[in-house]
């Protein structure tokens, strides 16, 4: 039985397959990781960006029970403070996924 992929970590197999990117096995599997850590990097600046004062108060809170910032009580949190969130996340990946291309070419 095969682990499903995470989002991020398919987001980060689509862009090094629309880069082109070849690598032994082992050099990808580490180049992927540290993609998918920028892309959680740029979500989380996005994501922080959108709040207001009250929502980055709460998030603050939130952070300071020691959960995983990545987790899916995060993820809750954003989608309920973040008019459109999906729509804020589906931009930011798009402008990450361009910015990769070009700064490839």
């Amino acid at each position: 039985m095969t682990e499903e992929k995470t989002p991020i970590e398919a987001f980060a197999d689509s862009l090094i397959q629309q880069a082109n990117i070849t690598l032994p096995e082992e050099e990808l599997e580490l180049y992927k990781n540290k993609l998918m850590e920028q892309i959680q990097r740029r979500l989380g600046l996005v994501s922080v960006d959108a709040l207001d004062d009250k929502g980055l108060a709460d998030y603050e809170k939130l952070l300071g029970e020691n959960i995983d910032p990545n987790g899916p009580k995060v993820q809750e949190f954003f989608s309920s403070r973040i008019k459109n969130y999906e729509e804020v996340i589906k931009k930011a990946l798009d402008t990450f996924s361009a910015e990769f291309i070009s700064a490839l070419k």
